[in-house]
């Protein structure tokens, strides 16, 4: 059978009406899916500022180096007790970076928290490979809407340099060349908060606080210096913690620079008016 020409035009547009309105479905389809608004399950990762929380509001934690020097202690006083506390610790060996990851109930677990942190790894047959090589790194903490963060170093005792810094070379201490062994670990760090026992409530912090820990004890004194800020400052004094109060120190003070022979202290800042 022959169509006429009219019948032809017909059924031309018939067809390309069945693909426009196929098209159009797709596309509605498609508009839909990319629409479609989260559920309720899908976790929503939030980008929080670093450091925003008031360091009188922090929280204190630290880490110290165990007796081997194989693990780091992190110590958690003063947090909320409710929700958790993630927290991360990342350092450089001498093969590549390296990532401790974990929680802290902060509703069932009693301050302080103490965890043990290993440099190394296990396998799931117990066996532990110690990682070599650690220099220091940074530790992360959130919680609840909080996230801090800050630097530590791991140094070796040398005793013909027996001077230990923090990551930022603004506090320095100095030991004597037998007040720890050749390769006993420190840490020195800018802590997260402070123990808020007697400081003075209007004491203005200038500089830290900044502590050192070494795997085992020192003996004899050492010397602090802390680094000011530029510019003018009225009284400064050096404060040290020593694991029960803070105890003001004969400070000396040069240019931007606070310095004194300490005892017992582990934990340092100054206070200016």
């Amino acid at each position: 059978m022959v169509l006429s020409n009219g019948m032809k035009n017909k059924s031309i547009l018939i067809v390309v009406g069945v693909v426009l309105v196929v098209a159009l479905g797709f596309f509605l389809i498609r508009s839909k899916k990319n629409t479609t608004t989260p559920s309720a399950t899908e976790e929503v990762t939030l980008d929080l500022p670093i450091n925003v929380l008031p360091l009188a509001e922090r929280p204190f934690i630290t880490l110290a180096p165990d007796s081997t020097g194989r693990s780091l202690n992190l110590t958690v006083v003063g947090a909320p007790k409710e929700g958790e506390m993630e927290y991360e610790l990342v350092y450089q060996s001498v093969e590549k970076q390296e990532g401790v990851f974990g929680r802290l109930n902060l509703v069932t677990e009693s301050q302080p928290i103490l965890k043990s942190l290993l440099l190394g790894s296990k396998s799931g047959g117990g066996k532990v490979t110690y990682h070599e090589g650690v220099t220091g790194g940074s530790i992360t903490v959130t919680y609840n809407e909080t996230k801090l963060k800050e630097s530590w170093n791991f140094l070796s005792f040398d005793p013909t340099d027996p001077t230990f810094s923090s990551t930022d070379a603004k506090f320095h201490v100095t030991l004597s060349a037998k007040s720890l062994k050749k390769g006993d670990k420190v840490v020195t760090m800018k802590t997260f908060g402070y123990p808020k026992t007697v400081l003075p409530d209007a004491a203005k912090i200038v500089s830290g606080p900044y502590a050192y820990y070494p795997a085992t004890t020192i003996k004899g004194n050492v010397t602090v210096e802390l680094k000011l800020p530029a510019g003018e400052h009225v009284n400064p004094t050096l404060y040290e913690f020593d694991g029960k109060t803070w105890k003001k120190l004969a400070t000396k003070v040069v240019s931007d620079t606070v310095s004194s022979v300490v005892a017992t202290g582990n934990i340092f800042l100054v206070t200016a008016e």
